[in-house]
């Protein structure tokens, strides 16, 4: 493997809890696993450190008098000091076995002596190249449970991007605190401090005015709120849960809701046939629940990775296409989303276009696409480029893995009827959008000064049905992810890249392949250490 890690293993954790940190001063991402409370202070650590003779590397005893205190003060001393010196695959290990606690170093020591029989008192008769397969078979091991099958092996091995400390998502400023400080900084100078460049992953985000801040602000049951975009980045994360089948994700902000969740059965997929569509369910889910606290939904949308809203959202800000016909998921949610935003805000006829641009402004546009949209296919450099920083003509699985969400957001029931559905805005629910990009076989040629399709399809995932899966199946990662950190307790799912995405690969095997994804990333996927599937009462599937 060619990432760096901190690896701290606790054998009496069945679930094996792990948390993922960003090394001071580093820019390239180092995973690291958390020494566990249970090590207490005067633990006594047994510190194995590779050592090398001639031609043959091997593992001594270097010490049986290290404690918690000395770990920690080593690990942050290598990486404040020695950032570069010591990085091969894995720095440092621990394993713990009832009493027995072990630390092995791939730091060679830097004294050559000769080693006596007594320095293998308890020697680790393992060659270093073979440390990582310790791991792993370490924590395939400890599965406390059994896993669905579904999806492929994953082998992307492509350079790490930047990662988030603890897996906080890409900042934006579109919550209601962010708001609120942009709004004071408008109205107070403050003299201008040093900024840091954003990571080529980060996408930007224009500054908010108050016009933005009208727009984001909602009133319902004479309550204030605001739609909150944020997005989340789980390329890394989707990697290591391929390398294991299993991965533990943690988030302190959601640390009340895991515990009242605990015990919750894990929910597993039930597939709806409905012909007015996933709004309908939601709508009926909503209003008929009972009681002061209606579930939290959150409703997936198959989004066109290099335009947001698809063919309502314009790249000079506008939208147009807004009505309740389209036969395509995303411009049909779109349309929901605007339209009903303009009956609860009052909004009369001769005004509604004004409002739609405003709201698409101030939400979803230019959060990720294409970045020259007028480039010229000639200029390769610009043609495919994205504001996310994928190209996706040429993605591999684990850059599917993003989803962008606006909470706080309405939909209106739907009554389809061919060229003639109409939105219900009488009947309504409270929705987090998650928009996810799942790969696009579908490539309809060039035509047009822009074809965001053409230029985001992968002749790769087209030609390669397991390598496809793997992409749908980060993209939906990304979006259950994103569901639970938005508190979300109700999923809405759509068959994402099922349509015309789905290219010439057999409708019947992406379906049952689709289906067994989902609910081996509900068992498999943890926040907390708690199964996704437990956050949720329900989870269907249209």
């Amino acid at each position: 493997m060619d990432d760096k890690f901190i690896v701290i293993i606790d054998t009496e954790d069945k679930k094996n809890k792990i948390k993922y940190f960003y090394i001071d001063n580093i820019n390239k991402p180092v995973i690291k696993y958390t020494i566990f409370n249970d090590i207490r202070k005067d633990d006594k650590i047994d510190k194995f450190v590779l050592n090398k003779k001639g031609n043959k590397t091997f593992w001594i005893l270097e010490s049986s008098n290290f404690n918690k205190k000395n770990l920690i003060f080593e690990i942050n001393r290598l990486f404040k000091e020695n950032q570069n010196k010591y990085y091969k695959n894995i720095v440092y290990v621990i394993i713990k076995n009832a009493d027995t606690i072990s630390l092995i170093s791939n730091k060679i020591i830097e004294k050559s002596h000769s080693i006596k029989k007594c320095e293998y008192s308890k020697p680790l008769n393992i060659k270093f190249n073979r440390l990582h397969n310790i791991v792993e078979k370490h924590i395939k091991n400890n599965k406390q449970y059994h896993a669905i099958k579904g999806g492929v092996k994953d082998d992307d091995k492509k350079p790490a991007a930047a990662a988030n400390l603890k897996f906080n998502p890409l900042a934006n400023p579109f919550n209601f605190e962010a708001a609120q400080a942009a709004q004071a900084a408008l109205t107070t100078p403050k003299p201008a401090t040093p900024t840091t460049p954003a990571t080529p992953t980060t996408p930007t985000s224009p500054k908010l005015s108050r016009e933005c801040l009208n727009i984001l602000r909602q009133e319902h049951a004479r309550k204030k709120e605001y739609m909150r975009y944020n997005s989340y980045r789980y390329h890394e994360e989707y990697v290591l849960f391929k390398e294991y089948n299993e991965i533990n994700i943690v988030v302190s902000n959601l640390d009340n809701i895991t515990i009242k969740r605990k015990g919750k059965p894990i929910q597993q997929a039930e597939i709806e046939s409905n012909r007015n569509g996933m709004t309908n369910i939601g709508a009926i889910l909503y209003n008929n629940h009972k009681g002061s606290n209606p579930p939290r939904i959150g409703t997936i949308i198959a989004a066109n990775s290099g335009r947001p809203g698809g063919a309502c959202g314009n790249f000079n800000g506008t939208v147009d296409k807004i009505y309740p016909n389209h036969r395509t998921q995303e411009e049909d949610i779109v349309s929901n989303w605007f339209m009903t935003y303009v009956y609860n805000k009052y909004i009369t006829e001769g005004e509604k276009e004004q409002y739609y641009n405003k709201l698409f402004r101030c939400t979803i546009y230019n959060k990720w696409g294409l970045q020259y949209p007028y480039a010229k296919k000639t200029d390769k450099e610009k043609y495919y480029k994205t504001i996310q920083d994928i190209n996706y003509s040429d993605a591999i699985p684990k850059e599917y893995a993003d989803a962008w969400t606006i909470d706080n957001v309405y939909l209106s029931d739907k009554n389809y009827h061919y060229k003639g559905s109409q939105y219900i805005h009488e009947h309504q629910y409270k929705t987090t959008l998650v928009f996810v990009s799942g790969p696009n076989n579908n490539n309809p040629g060039t035509k047009g000064p822009i074809n965001s399709v053409s230029r985001t399809y992968n002749e790769y995932t087209d030609n390669r049905f397991d390598v496809f899966m793997k992409g749908v199946e980060a993209a939906l990662f990304a979006a259950l992810i994103a569901m639970v950190r938005s508190k979300c307790n109700v999923a809405l799912l759509v068959y994402v890249s099922g349509g015309v995405y789905r290219g010439k690969h057999d409708k019947q095997d992406y379906k049952i392949m689709y289906e067994n994804i989902v609910n081996n990333l509900l068992m498999n996927v943890q926040i907390n250490g708690l199964e996704l599937g437990s956050y949720f009462d329900a989870v269907y599937l249209l």
